[in-house]
């Protein structure tokens, strides 16, 4: 596990187990004069790609893969949950275990060159065996790499680590973990339920879904247009999905909150990913008018604990880093320490290899200044600034003499960092500027964390959750930065569909049971958190108590 210099075992554990900052108590919201202004800003979880009919999984019991599907070694490592133990492993060798992976991957590669006779390469049968037959497809390449990986003692190796006494966290434990995940979160659950869904039943997901489809098929609801066309009447459309939603699911729509969206949204203003749109919140102001990201647990939730007028501010686009897209004003050509750090000694280790091979190295240099803000600052902001200037253009019986404050930021972004180092000292500078620019000095700040990494021991074994961490430690930032630890709400079980429909015969009740759970709560495939609508709802409303709470100091 990598760790902040700032942080200890306990304060990487209580991150885990206290997966909230401490909020304000429901029954008492938080009463304010002003329009509340919250900034969402982040990446592709940020945009959203839950789509809405997945919140079917509330309706559910966890859904528990089959213990004997899950444990079981397949012979070649192919990332089966056996053999993503390299990635929970618990031990003194996990260094030795990241090698052998490393390895297994350069395997893969040398293998793949000399089949195909990269930098005229002849094949030697007579030392490499019988070549694989051209045109036999990936199968029977994939079957040939894993041979050979095997033959080199790859696998065997791996395995041998793994299955060692000295592992702390066997299969056999993450399976465990995996199958009494819900217990963690029974409260958070409950309550998203209460709110969000407030009795629908399983049945009621089949009638939403049938007037769904029958609408697209008359072509009197649209969900998505042509890539690059502009949605012309997106908002009309956005309106009568959330209406069913609410009709047939109960899936509220916002009284006093609206939302204005800018970036990878369904608006009828601008195109592509430089779209706009904005009305009263309600599902629908994902990437497309049936899909959500954390905008709508956040709204709904923060509306039941704070009594004030609220206005969400959504800029996200994705594939964008806090390194680059999102980098700090201030540090355009400005190298954090640890930047500076890991590209010198980066230098170093290549100049030393260079040298050994006998060939010319050219050193990473500095970053040149650009001489302006990172490529989504240079469109989140001038949108921030002008729904500061006219507010009332948004938020309809908007009071001017009453007035408004920024009432916060909430960051959900980081994917494009892992492997950064210096995220946390970028983070916090993003901070720092972010304050400035609105001219709010200790305006509370919330970030979630990549929750992809599911086990309690991963959650904080990347440099992106470390850093968060780190910063919301910091006493520049007492009482006004927040985290949320998404890992809890993370569906890891899904993971596991294939794997347990690969495992048991088509007309099984296990094999039904995982192809049931891909088709009614999945949307995304491994991909943002499965698309899970239950993710988003949990992580929303986590998102919302914490930011709450800070509002309350």
């Amino acid at each position: 596990m990598q760790r902040h210099p700032l942080l200890s075992t306990t304060a990487l554990m209580a991150a885990f187990f206290f997966p909230t900052h401490p909020g304000s108590a429901e029954q008492s919201p938080l009463k304010k004069e002003k329009l509340q202004i919250v900034i969402c800003l982040g990446q592709s979880n940020m945009v959203g790609l839950a789509d809405v009919k997945t919140a079917w999984y509330l309706t559910q019991p966890q859904y528990v893969p089959p213990r004997e599907a899950c444990l079981t070694k397949s012979r070649y490592f192919d990332w089966n949950f056996y053999w993503s133990g390299v990635r929970y492993y618990e031990g003194p060798r996990k260094a030795e275990l990241d090698a052998l992976v490393d390895a297994r991957e350069k395997s893969r590669m040398k293998w793949r060159q000399r089949v195909k006779g990269v930098n005229g390469i002849q094949w030697d049968e007579a030392a490499w065996g019988p070549k694989p037959k051209e045109g036999g497809g990936r199968d029977t390449m994939y079957a040939f790499l894993d041979e050979k990986a095997e033959q080199e003692g790859i696998y065997k190796q791996i395995a041998e680590i793994l299955d060692s006494p000295e592992n702390k966290f066997t299969v056999s434990d993450a399976y465990n973990e995996l199958a009494n995940r819900e217990k963690e979160i029974t409260t958070e659950a409950q309550r998203v339920r209460d709110i969000y869904l407030n009795g629908t039943k399983p049945e009621d997901f089949d009638v939403f879904d049938a007037e769904i489809a029958a609408a697209v098929k008359d072509k009197s609801l649209v969900l998505k247009v042509p890539k690059g066309s502009v949605f012309t009447e997106a908002e009309k459309h956005r309106a009568a999905y959330a209406e069913m939603a609410r009709k047939h699911l109960k899936l509220p729509i916002a009284e006093r909150t609206r939302i204005f969206g800018y970036g990878a949204i369904a608006g009828s203003e601008g195109e592509g990913i430089k779209s706009t749109t904005y009305g009263p919140l309600s599902v629908g102001y994902g990437g497309a008018p049936n899909l959500i990201g954390p905008e709508y647990g956040l709204g709904i939730t923060l509306e039941r604990l704070v009594n004030a007028p609220i206005l969400l501010v959504k800029c996200s686009w994705g594939n964008t880093s806090l390194s680059s897209a999102w980098r700090p004003w201030s540090l355009d050509g400005v190298e954090t320490p640890i930047e500076k750090a890991s590209r010198e000694a980066s230098n170093k280790e290549q100049a030393e290899l260079a040298k050994k091979e006998g060939r010319e190295f050219t050193p990473r240099l500095a970053p040149a200044a650009s001489g302006g803000p990172g490529w989504c600052w240079g469109l989140a902001m001038p949108q921030i600034e002008k729904v500061l200037a006219d507010p009332g253009k948004y938020y309809p019986g908007y009071d001017p003499k009453v007035g408004y404050e920024v009432g916060g930021l909430v960051w959900f972004q980081g994917y494009s960092d892992l492997g950064n180092p210096a995220y946390g000292e970028l983070l916090a500078q993003m901070i720092r500027d972010f304050r400035e620019k609105v001219k709010t000095p200790k305006m509370p700040f919330v970030c979630g964390t990549l929750g992809m990494f599911g086990f309690k021991n991963a959650a904080f074994a990347n440099e992106v959750n470390t850093g968060m961490l780190a910063v919301s430690k910091m006493p520049e930032f007492a009482d006004t930065v927040g985290l949320v630890n998404t890992s809890p709400f993370y569906p890891q079980e899904f993971e596991l569909l294939k794997q347990v429909q690969d495992s048991f015969p088509k007309d099984s009740r296990e094999h039904k049971e995982a192809l049931l759970m891909k088709e009614r709560a999945v949307s995304e495939k491994g991909f943002h958190y499965h698309g899970s609508a239950k993710f988003f709802l949990l992580n929303g409303d986590a998102l919302a108590r914490s930011l709450a709470g800070l509002m309350a100091k």
